[in-house]
């Protein structure tokens, strides 16, 4: 009788220690300002000699859990991009700004104030204003009428992917994210046709911080 009742409290105690554990409330709403530096380029068809260009980004952001490890931090962002490349000898730069969405979702490992983490999602990209370097002597009549050298790109909007890998840092209310991230564009920054580039893809990396604090 005695073993009968140790194994019901035993059986009732397991029980209401699962139930603790599973109605633990992970849930959490933090809003938070974001920035970094990053490295623009472009991967053209036909094939251009281009390097990277420098920009900066910063915005704001919203980040929500409501479970231990995966949760959703969406970003609203200016964004310098671009690129250069080697023309005639000289230096041909293009910069663009863009007003950038972004919504990733996150994986975070740990429960403690120091906490590995992974985010990827898609980005919404919508230009907002651009501006060209020529190289000294550049001549039009060099090229053809539908070269984008010297010429205003159409309005187009850019899709893609973006991923981070990095840490939080967690202080009670406030987190300190820190992560590298990569930028893969899926849709072509030049149109099809209006210029001699057949195919004109986004790519930049950099590093990227963000300070939250819960709601």
């Amino acid at each position: 009788m005695l073993r009968f009742i140790l194994s019901i409290s035993f059986l009732f105690t397991g029980l209401a220690l699962f139930g603790q554990t599973d109605s633990i409330d992970y849930r959490r709403l933090q809003l938070g300002i974001v920035g970094g530096q990053q490295y623009s380029e472009m991967d053209f068809t036909p094939n251009r000699d281009v390097n990277t260009v420098e920009g900066r980004t910063y915005g704001i952001a919203l980040r929500y859990f409501d479970k231990q490890l995966v949760g959703f931090q969406a970003e609203v962002a200016y964004e310098q991009a671009g690129w250069q490349e080697d023309l005639d000898g000289g230096i041909y730069r293009r910069d663009r700004e863009y007003v950038e969405l972004q919504i990733l979702t996150q994986f975070s490992v740990g429960r403690g104030w120091f906490q590995p983490m992974l985010q990827a999602g898609p980005y919404v990209s919508v230009p907002i204003g651009e501006s060209q370097t020529l190289p000294v002597g550049f001549d039009p009549e060099d090229y053809p009428d539908y070269t984008y050298y010297g010429n205003d790109l159409s309005f187009r909007i850019n899709y893609g992917l973006r991923a981070g890998l990095g840490f939080n840092l967690e202080f009670g209310p406030v987190t300190v994210q820190v992560d590298g991230r990569y930028l893969q564009g899926f849709s072509n920054v030049i149109r099809p046709g209006d210029t001699e580039a057949q195919t004109s893809i986004r790519r930049a990396f950099g590093g990227h911080f963000g300070l939250f604090y819960a709601l």
